[in-house]
């Protein structure tokens, strides 16, 4: 179990962002069809005018330009038509290709309907008015404003560009600009254009915005999901809200992909976890299964901040305030180790600093995914032989393939007091096979070569730190015994609140 600072963790591949990347598939491919269907519409509809283009002919003889107008709307036919074969033939898009092909559309018809319109007559053509038809291609894929905000631009100005450049080249265009009502007209049009088109955009992002809340307010079970605080191997950790008791909770999420045994192992997490009421372990509040199929388990959500941050923070601590910290770990294992459930992952990321009312300084011990019962408990997490921790704080018989008893535990409690003293690790080496051989063989120094520890307390943890098993404190309870019994136990007056500073804050999670 490791502590998650409140920054937001890349997204990595975890129950609820398999989810999210599903939902997000779902809705690329959606909104490809849409898109398919608006390319439809515009290369139907623009030959089919030409109906109408040539009754007006036949009515009005020379009311309009009809071999222009017709090749422009061969022209758009083939363009708009081309466009579809191409994102027909894309059995999947992405994104950013479909918001090209949605910013493509509305310009593109804007300045062919334009040019329309100059073929009959002019910017008071009544063709001009369909250039808010054009518009509202912006509406069929929801989006986000500003992923159209400069297509929507581009789409008002193509209007007034169209009448504006194109006497430079058309003598009909040409003779459009001397007529008394043209600058109004066109403005007139144009606002209207622009307000449409804002109107659309707004709408599409509205219905964007309205999808993306329906997903982050997914519920599970009676919980509803806010944010992803932690992840890991077995899952994801998500701070959630439960609507019965009113209170927000820490949401441990198992994997969509998990196999049985790895389901097995998160629901005997959820087991050996309840089992254990004391204080100073973290407590767990729920357990279940979705309709979909999610498992999870919630717990308390903690406020405050990891051993190690701590640390990293402060460096070496005073011998009564690390006494404090170790008393309360032992206490928690304590409980555990008579319950025959062994940690194993005893380390500074898994012992969590937070308050308990206005009591500062308060431990808890967090993270039982890789624990076990001994074998008197007669159950097995892990398969057994398997070297299972963190190296750093791995006993000596565990790195030789023996199972792991409370001592292991007692061994990795010894090696975090020896840190919180000091500010340093016991080895020299940091990791890989110097760091095991470390283990077995190197004798590490006496804390009170790099800091001012007191004598009885330097004792219990050189004995926690023993090579072999039976030379160190049997479990925790005996450990606590040896603890309590140092003139510095219970010396510790923590401040009212948590020690460090608000910025340091964190939510406590587990994956």
């Amino acid at each position: 179990m490791a502590g998650s600072h409140r920054t937001a963790t890349p997204l990595t591949p975890g129950p609820l962002v398999d989810a999210s990347s599903r939902v997000a598939t779902e809705e690329l491919a959606t909104n490809r069809r849409r898109l398919v269907t608006a390319y439809s519409i515009a290369t139907v509809l623009t030959p089919l005018f030409a109906v109408t283009d040539l009754v007006q002919a036949y009515v009005w003889p020379g009311s309009i330009e009809l071999t222009i107008a017709l090749v422009l709307r061969v022209i758009g036919t083939v363009t708009t038509g081309a466009a579809l074969l191409r994102i027909r033939s894309r059995a999947v898009m992405s994104e950013r290709e479909i918001d090209f092909w949605v910013n493509a559309l509305p310009p593109v018809i804007i300045v062919m309907i334009s040019l329309l319109a100059l073929c009959i007559d002019g910017v008071g053509s009544t063709y001009t008015d369909a250039v808010n038809l054009a518009a509202t291609a912006y509406a069929f894929v929801p989006r986000r404003y500003t992923r159209a905000v400069v297509s929507g631009a581009i789409t008002v100005l193509a209007l007034p560009a169209t009448f504006l450049l194109a006497p430079l080249v058309w003598e009909r265009a040409h003779a459009e600009l001397s007529e008394p009502r043209f600058a109004i007209d066109l403005a007139i049009e144009t606002a209207i254009l622009m307000g449409t088109v804002v109107v659309l955009i707004s709408a599409a992002h509205v219905l964007w915005a309205l999808r993306r809340e329906v997903f982050e307010a997914r519920s599970i079970g009676r919980y509803r999901v806010e944010r992803r605080i932690g992840r890991g191997g077995m899952g994801e950790v998500w701070s959630a809200y439960d609507g019965t008791l009113r209170r927000r909770v820490a949401l441990k999420v198992m994997r969509l992909d998990a196999d049985d045994v790895a389901l097995a192992r998160f629901e005997r997490e959820v087991h050996a976890t309840t089992d254990l009421t004391h204080p100073n372990t973290v407590r767990v509040l729920d357990f279940g299964t979705t309709e979909d199929g999610l498992t999870y388990y919630a717990m308390e959500l903690l406020e405050g901040e990891t051993l190690a941050r701590l640390m990293a923070r402060e460096g070496a601590l005073p011998a009564a305030r690390a006494l404090h910290f170790g008393l309360q770990a032992a206490r928690a294992l304590a409980e555990a180790h008579a319950r025959g459930i062994v940690h194993r992952d005893i380390k500074p990321e898994n012992l969590f600093v937070t308050r308990a009312g206005d009591e500062g300084d308060f431990l808890k011990v967090l993270d039982f995914g890789i624990a076990r019962r001994d074998r008197a408990g007669g159950e097995s997490l892990t398969a057994t032989g398997l070297v299972a921790g963190t190296p750093q704080y791995i006993a000596p018989e565990v790195i030789e393939g023996r199972d792991a008893s409370a001592a292991a535990d007692v061994y990795a409690l010894g090696m975090v007091l020896y840190q919180l003293l000091t500010g340093r690790f016991p080895y020299d080496a940091t990791d890989g096979p110097a760091l095991f051989l470390a283990h077995l063989t190197h004798d590490p120094s006496p804390p009170s070569r790099y800091a001012d520890v007191p004598e009885d307390v330097e004792q219990v943890v050189m004995s926690c730190l023993a090579k072999r098993p039976e030379e160190r404190f049997e479990d925790a309870r005996v450990l606590l015994d040896a603890l309590t019994s140092c003139e510095l136990a219970g010396k510790w007056r923590p401040k009212r609140g948590l020690e460090t500073p608000v910025d340091a804050k964190e939510p406590a999670a587990s994956a």
